[in-house]
């Protein structure tokens, strides 16, 4: 009989995690493996239907209610914060409410495991609580002032699964864990369907303003020779305003919505079909947050994948876009400098494009996850 592996997540659209989902599916031949999760509302709805996933339902009256006060907080938060540039505020609906629904089901049910793996700092503090020393997966980076950060116990942490050297040092400086880097890429197959005539620009993921897509459209209405495909779910309010202050782009079809979800190896096929993919986080964020300054982009790995180069945001998450030149990196988003970029790839297309196969097959997810799984089966 398989031994059984819990993995503990706040993440409410899961389906959209491929470390989460990649590691599932290379665990599951050794393990019993179940995911505890959220039901998808914000982001996407959409359910995974072929993994062995529990979505733990929310209130709604208590979900409205944390909702709107960590609009009201985040609102007071900012004036704090112009006094007091340090100050960190905590959304209460993910760092209080979601943390107590997933203690209580635990609590209620207290699924027995042989190893349990919980995904950040979240999931990690209820889990050293109910279950004592376990495994530690690290997707998002809070501030290290985040109060779980405070309270873990690091001496309970059996392993680290992480994205980089930086990111691990930034968790727990000074400190020597047993850790597995592992880049939030997807299985390197090689090549997809050759596509010999790319055309358009593609943005995939989440549409946010906080991603800085509003600065990218912003180039289309300068460019509009350029189309842009728009893949992904992602905020309602910033929808509403691209369809409000670029409905003339919508209507000539130089902007297009596609919001059918696709699988990864269906979803590399489908970004192979573009020229240049985009990967943009708002400068504001970037400076605000360490998470965001070192970010994997799952998105940027899938572009990889698909031999698509992009142009992305100067920061040191992403040096490797320029080390292994797949692309171009830009300090800001006039759609002057994008349209630079723009040049700058299509003048040596098949070049950029060999650089992204190359990142692909180095950070391909089977060959660096496979230190892990060894481990947890000599743990298990």
């Amino acid at each position: 009989m398989k031994k059984k592996i819990l993995i503990l997540t706040l993440n409410d659209y899961v389906i959209y995690q491929p470390t989460i989902l990649n590691l599932y599916d290379f665990l599951s031949p050794h393990f019993d493996v179940t995911v505890i999760s959220f039901q998808p509302k914000f982001a996407t709805k959409k359910k995974d239907e072929k993994r062995n996933i529990v979505y733990l339902e929310t209130n709604f009256l208590s979900s409205q209610f944390y909702q709107k006060l960590d609009f009201i907080l985040s609102r007071f938060s900012r004036v704090i914060k112009s006094f007091f540039p340090e100050y960190q505020y905590y959304h209460q609906y993910y760092n209080r409410y979601l943390p107590h629904i997933l203690k209580s089901f635990l609590k209620k049910g207290k699924p027995q495991s042989d190893i349990i793996i919980a995904v950040d700092l979240q999931a990690l503090f209820i889990a050293q609580q109910l279950y004592g020393s376990v495994h530690f997966l690290s997707l998002e980076i809070d501030n290290n002032t985040n109060k779980y950060y405070k309270k873990i116990n690091k001496s309970k942490i059996k392993s680290v699964f992480v994205q980089s050297q930086i990111r691990y040092d930034y968790l727990f400086p000074e400190t020597k864990l047993k850790t597995f880097i592992v880049q939030n890429a997807p299985v390197f197959e090689g090549k997809p369907v050759e596509q010999k005539d790319r055309k358009d620009c593609i943005w995939a993921g989440a549409i946010d303003r906080r991603l800085a897509v509003l600065d990218c459209l912003e180039f289309f209405n300068h460019y509009p020779d350029y189309k842009l495909e728009m893949k992904g779910g992602g905020d309602k309010k910033t929808r509403k305003i691209i369809e409000e202050r670029y409905n003339h782009l919508i209507k000539q079809e130089v902007v297009i919505f596609n919001q059918e979800y696709l699988p990864d190896n269906s979803f590399i096929d489908f970004l192979s079909k573009f020229e240049v993919g985009f990967c943009f986080y708002s400068w504001e964020l970037i400076q605000s947050s360490f998470n965001y300054l070192t970010a994997p982009s799952g998105k940027l790995f899938m572009y990889f994948a698909a031999g698509t180069p992009v142009i992305a945001c100067n920061i040191p998450g992403f040096s490797f876009v320029k080390e292994f030149g797949a692309g171009v990196l830009i300090d800001d988003y006039k759609p002057e400098t994008i349209f630079k970029a723009l040049k700058h790839i299509e003048s040596n297309y098949e070049q950029y494009s060999d650089a992204c196969y190359a990142i692909a097959k180095q950070y391909s997810f089977d060959k660096h996850v496979k230190p892990y799984i060894d481990f947890l089966i000599e743990q298990g």
